[in-house]
């Protein structure tokens, strides 16, 4: 009988098959390496050797991968290092790979490893599953999380997440209970700070705030509150010390980074700007963090005119990538999305730092600049802006307009009558409040033969839900209504947003991504404009299109635009046509011209 493999000698034939591309996770079973680790007593398998093994194994989404890290559990020894290691690779493989219900089972066995009621792992199970839409598991997460103990840092944690969750699914019949309490436990934030805060909350602070932009038009109280988290938390990063690097005499260095030049909002506005850098007088560097890459990723930032870094979510790493780069300004494009770039802002690796594009922005004390315009914030924002206000002129983005592909959906497909009057709301759940859609559905109640489409990432159940109860209590017909799921890409979904007649646009948080798609696609749009950057995003761009119709001041202008609009095919096309010639003068669709804006800002910046 042949004697068994030794654990080295079936670590070797693994590391081999990797090396030659010849890997499967059936191999481990083949070569009896699962047995192997099942049946060895835990002081017995070399540590270091496991640690090399599975981070190249879980990436590869298989039943037997799975079981690997089942056994594994027993030898391993440093658990800390273990989870620093592997945290990447699952966040990848969800964030990235889309492998997002191979990603919670692998959570779900690194829970075994320590205390049931690990926060960090917690927190990445809860994400995990609302990015799986699987709702009533992220709330029992959240139970766990209330539950694993009293102390007032948790407790926030809890509720910070349990108010995001009804956000994201579009909840706002609960939400004005839940925001309460959740504005009241931070407002009472200085109750902790005498003791150290737990690691989990901390990363979250300079984001803490950011769920509050989507419930109230508060910019006074709530950009204060957040200035006093983020230096709450860059204060407890001060034990670390880092050096900044000199600044450069020749061409001007320009970092970007972000985790999202992709498919995403980030990467079809920013792709203008990068295209068009004068690389005669500028250097560009991109830190793409632990980013997945697609076609807009290759088409327009990793080429040869930049100098990119793929880098994972280790911060020390990206700090000195930085620093060694020795840039002259690190332009922000996340704000307080992520809480990696945070860290890496505050700790201040470059001389000059700038928040651009972003959520508003941080108020962390490191960052010195935030990039705006004469409209997206009040003449007097900077009373409470920790950061200069920069404000480009005239607009703080352009870019050259959007891919459009083929329409896969008709009025014949949603049963709606060719001389109907079609509104569409396109938004995510979190900015589905309950006054811009009591709003919205007067102007339905009001224009005869109308229909308002509702489209949008959320729990669809409670956004036909929301939407029906309030149209019952305004007596508007329910067969008025159309709920759309989302697109496969955005190509399609430009296409699609065609069949709107009008857009209605949301409050307190506008559209952004999506008004500068409408417009370029010359179709009117109605936007509420409020105090805070948030509320301020379709009103510069309409602006800076070239129309003012449609801009309205208070709930009683909105409602008078929805219905103006919806009744006068005249003045709809009469925008239509403004928008399409503004196409041609338009500062809103001079990309080239708003990147000499912004490189002389740069230039009056780090060399005045």
């Amino acid at each position: 009988m042949q004697k068994p493999l030794n654990f080295e000698n079936q670590l070797e034939i693994v590391f081999l098959s990797l090396e030659q591309g010849t890997f499967s996770p059936a191999l481990l079973e083949e070569i009896g390496l699962l047995e192997t680790l099942s049946l060895s007593e835990s002081d017995s398998i070399n540590f270091e050797r496991l640690l090399d093994l599975l981070p190249k194994i879980l990436q590869y989404p298989d039943a037997k991968s799975v079981e690997l890290l089942k056994v594994s559990l027993v030898h391993i020894t440093d658990i800390h290092r273990f989870l620093e290691i592997i945290y990447p690779i699952l966040s990848k493989l969800a964030y990235q790979d889309k492998h997002i219900e191979y990603a919670i089972d692998l959570t779900q066995i690194c829970l075994q490893l320590g205390s049931e009621d690990d926060l960090f792992l917690l927190g990445s199970l809860y994400a995990l599953y609302t990015l799986a839409r699987n709702y009533l598991k992220a709330g029992e997460i959240i139970e766990r999380i209330f539950k694993s103990s009293p102390d007032f840092d948790i407790q926030l944690y809890g509720k910070y997440l349990a108010l995001d969750l009804s956000l994201k699914q579009g909840n706002f019949l609960e939400i004005e209970s839940l925001s309460s309490q959740y504005k009241e436990a931070i407002e009472s934030i200085d109750l902790i700070i005498t003791k150290p805060i737990n690691p989990v909350l901390k990363q979250f602070l300079p984001s803490l705030t950011h769920l509050l932009f989507y419930i109230e038009d508060n910019p006074r109280q709530i950009r204060t509150l957040q200035n006093k988290l983020s230096q709450i938390y860059q204060n407890s990063l001060t034990n670390i010390n880092i050096h900044q690097a000199k600044r450069s005499q020749d061409k001007l260095k320009i970092g970007y980074i972000s985790c999202n030049l992709r498919r995403h909002s980030i990467g079809w506005l920013s792709r203008w700007l990068l295209h068009y850098h004068d690389r005669e007088k500028l250097e560009v560097y991109l830190y793409l963090i632990n980013q997945n890459e697609d076609d807009i990723t290759d088409k327009w930032f990793v080429n040869k005119d930049n100098f990119v870094h793929r880098l994972d979510e280790h911060i020390p790493a990206i700090v000195q990538q930085i620093q060694e780069d020795q840039l002259d300004i690190l332009v922000d494009l996340e704000s307080m999305t992520s809480p990696t770039i945070c860290w890496v802002m505050a700790l201040k690796p470059a001389p000059i730092q700038i928040t651009w594009l972003g959520l508003d922005s941080t108020g962390l004390p490191s960052i010195d600049y935030f990039l705006v315009d004469p409209h997206v914030v009040p003449a007097d924002a900077q009373q409470y802006y920790q950061e200069k206000l920069w404000r480009l002129t005239p607009s703080y983005l352009a870019v050259d307009g959007f891919e459009i592909g083929l329409a896969n959906l008709t009025r014949k497909d949603l049963n709606i009558p060719d001389d109907a009057v079609i509104y569409l709301t396109s938004q995510s759940g979190y900015k589905r409040h309950l006054e811009m859609i009591k709003m919205q559905l007067t102007i339905l109640k009001k224009v005869p033969n109308s229909y308002l489409l509702v489209k949008g990432f959320a729990n669809k159940d409670i956004i036909k839900e929301l939407f029906e109860k309030l149209a019952q209590e305004q007596n508007v017909p329910l067969e008025n209504l159309r709920f759309l799921t989302f697109d496969t890409n955005e190509e399609t979904h430009r296409a699609n947003l065609q069949l709107a007649d009008v857009i209605l646009d949301t409050y307190p948080y506008n559209g952004a991504t999506t008004t500068l798609e409408v417009l370029w696609l010359g179709i009117p749009i109605v936007t509420l404009v409020g105090a805070q950057f948030a509320a301020r995003n379709s009103y510069t761009f309409m602006l800076n299109a070239g129309i003012t119709e449609g801009i309205a001041f208070n709930a009683q202008e909105y409602i008078d635009w929805g219905i103006k609009l919806g009744t006068s095919e005249d003045l709809r096309s009469k925008i239509h046509w403004k928008l399409w010639n503004s196409r041609q003068n338009a500062p809103l669709w001079n990309a080239q011209q708003f990147t000499k804006t912004v490189e002389d800002a740069y230039l009056a910046i780090a060399r005045p």
